[in-house]
């Protein structure tokens, strides 16, 4: 990983850790595998616990804005649950893989996941929209400029 995407990656993640002090924040390195590792090298997920600021669970990813920034422009996302769960880890590698590989989605967007995010729903996209249940000083870290 280059340096500057290694800074960026690391200015999310402290960003996510100040904006949820007091929540237990675990950073799970994906890999993506041999074939998919140069889209996003070295991609992160933030899992955050329930906490002070939230009774949910987030999910961030820490590498997008990187491995996409144009102009200083670029996205990570960020996905609230019900509980901790290594599907949601998968749900945001599949958002990193498909938005850094070619097909940039923005606001408004939806993204095709193949079957319900979670058993027994009959949700098989996600929405991309911004993090409101957070808070707009999460929107900062979404949208870095």
């Amino acid at each position: 990983m280059s340096d500057a995407r290694l800074l960026a990656a690391e200015a999310v993640e402290s960003h996510v850790r100040a904006f949820f002090e007091g929540h237990f924040v675990e950073v799970v390195v994906c890999d993506l595998g041999p074939e998919r590792r140069e889209v996003v090298p070295e991609l992160r997920v933030l899992v955050v616990g329930p906490g002070p600021r939230s009774d949910s669970w987030a999910y961030v990813t820490a590498g997008c804005w990187a491995a996409t920034e144009k102009d200083g422009h670029g996205l990570e996302f960020v996905m609230t649950a019900h509980a901790q769960d290594q599907r949601f880890i998968d749900l945001m590698a599949m958002i990193a893989y498909y938005h850094c590989g070619g097909h940039r989605l923005d606001l408004e967007h939806s993204m095709p996941i193949g079957e319900p995010w979670v058993p027994g729903s009959t949700c098989d996209h996600l929405l991309i929209s911004l993090p409101h249940l957070h808070g707009p000083d999460l929107d900062d870290v979404v949208r870095c400029p």
